[in-house]
């Protein structure tokens, strides 16, 4: 075996390992200079390209094997895809300007792979590998999480340039060390300035309701009763939300009189999350009610997990059924900002923090965002702390507090600098019930990347294709 091959596996285990534990999170600065170092001197570096991401994607979302072992498998060669079409547009940049074009492609195809339509998947963008690094990462105001992105890739290909000149080269280090100084003086400047004046109290409600038995039927008093228990627990005078499908039984709007009774006896203002029936039609959705039990208002989510609550092209995939007990749910037709005491705040659902573009559209009329979910499918971390990484970067892309409520770890929020507060207990797993109360910070940060999103990457990634084609061309006359 060539070493090449160790080289391509290499890549892979260190930039996996970077996302699975935060600690190490400095090896994705380097570790994929070796898979560059392939692409600069291998003629065909393609399976090289392809069985590091294999390796790499294994090591990011094994967990989703505790869902569907099949799926994740297909999911990983579909991900590893993404970096075949890299080398091979890679492979024909010019040495000379690789130093940009390669980050602009790297970042393209993540943009493409995050917002695809039905097969859109956002998970371990570069980026979010360094949501601990307070003190490098608050330029994602600037032009988001890709902006961190672009940084990893542009240091792994400057260590690859110079490995293979095999001397060092002052122009690329200068750049480096510019790269590092901007995002260092940046990031200081923003953490320093970051000082909100404005509160809401909202206690998060961790229920830890086994996935197992979440939705049978000898279960549901079970479940009723403990979030009773740990709703009026809570501090009256706070909005107390709970998790993603908490409600265990099918609500039919047409009969909602135990939902409605429960929730006076809780005797809160409450965000729940509930699977609710309309007119023959599924929803998952939020819904806000004040202490009375009237509900106040109504989310149904928009962006849907394929496969988990539907089925794309259902009418060519008619034999494959969703992994949700109920089957295909139907997405919301619009955003929703619940108020709660002249504070307006939408609520996410599930994955759709993933999405930056999305989460800054409805940030953009905000006080505080609340996103809620049940990570119980995945096994606990690396899951929950890859999810709460994905949330941190969309806090700091808008400078927006967001409170994340799940059904298992982790559960806190995060404030508009990344700092995250969590709720914790004596075991060191995710797996436990608690409920506390925070003073969320409100602020309306102005940021850039809330009005451009991520078209600059997207207008470079065009324009360096468009390069290559034209250097294609001229290189064959």
């Amino acid at each position: 075996m060539s070493i090449n091959f160790f080289l391509s596996i290499l890549s892979g285990v260190l930039g996996g390992l970077s996302f699975d534990f935060p600690e190490v999170s400095f090896l994705v600065w380097f570790s994929f200079s070796f898979l560059f170092y392939i692409l600069f001197t291998s003629r065909r570096p393609y399976w090289y390209f392809f069985l590091s991401g294999v390796v790499f994607y294994s090591i990011v979302i094994f967990w989703l094997g505790f869902v569907t072992r099949l799926g994740t498998f297909l999911l990983v060669l579909y991900l590893s895809f993404y970096w075949v079409v890299f080398s091979f547009l890679g492979k024909r940049t010019p040495r000379k300007y690789a130093i940009v074009i390669i980050p602009f492609l790297w970042v393209g195809l993540e943009f493409i792979r995050e917002n695809i339509p039905a097969f859109g998947f956002g998970w371990a963008i570069l980026g979010y590998s360094q949501f601990k690094n307070l003190y490098f990462i608050q330029t994602a105001d600037i032009l988001g999480v890709k902006l961190i992105s672009f940084f990893i890739v542009t240091f792994n290909v400057i260590i690859a340039i110079l490995w293979e000149r095999k001397k060092l080269s002052l122009p690329y280090l200068l750049y480096a060390f510019f790269i590092a100084v901007f995002s260092f003086s940046y990031s200081f400047y923003k953490i320093n300035r970051y000082k909100p004046e404005e509160f809401v109290k909202v206690t998060v409600v961790q229920p830890n309701i086994p996935q197992l038995f979440k939705w049978k039927k000898e279960a549901r008093p079970f479940i009723i009763k403990r979030l009773l228990n740990l709703g009026v627990k809570t501090e009256k005078e706070s909005l107390v939300v709970y998790p993603e499908a908490s409600w265990p039984f099918l609500l039919d709007m047409d009969d909602r009189d135990d939902f409605v009774n429960w929730a006076k006896e809780v005797k809160r203002d409450i965000v729940i999350g509930a699977v609710i029936k309309e007119k023959e039609k599924f929803y998952n959705a939020a819904i806000l009610l004040d202490k009375r039990g009237v509900i106040k208002g109504i989310y149904r989510k928009i962006i849907l997990v394929p496969f988990g609550e539907y089925v794309p092209l259902r009418k060519l995939l008619n034999f494959i059924s969703v992994f949700n007990s109920l089957g295909d749910i139907s997405p919301g037709k619009e955003d929703v900002f619940f108020d709660y005491h002249n504070i307006k705040f939408p609520v996410l659902i599930c994955f759709e923090d993933v999405f930056g573009t999305f989460v800054s559209s409805v940030s953009y009329y905000s006080d505080f965002l609340i996103s809620i979910t049940n990570d119980a499918w995945f096994g606990g971390n690396p899951e929950a702390m890859q999810h709460f990484s994905i949330m941190t970067l969309r806090a700091i892309e808008n400078r927006i507090s967001i409170v994340r409520c799940a059904n298992t770890g982790i559960s806190g929020y995060v404030d508009g600098i990344g700092r995250g507060y969590c709720l914790e207990d004596d075991s060191s797993t995710v797996f436990f019930q608690k409920q506390q109360m925070f003073h969320v910070p409100l602020k309306k940060g102005k940021t850039l990347y809330r009005r451009t999103g991520d078209w600059i990457f997207v207008v470079g990634f065009i324009f360096s294709l468009f390069y290559l084609y034209i250097f294609k061309r001229g290189y064959e006359r």
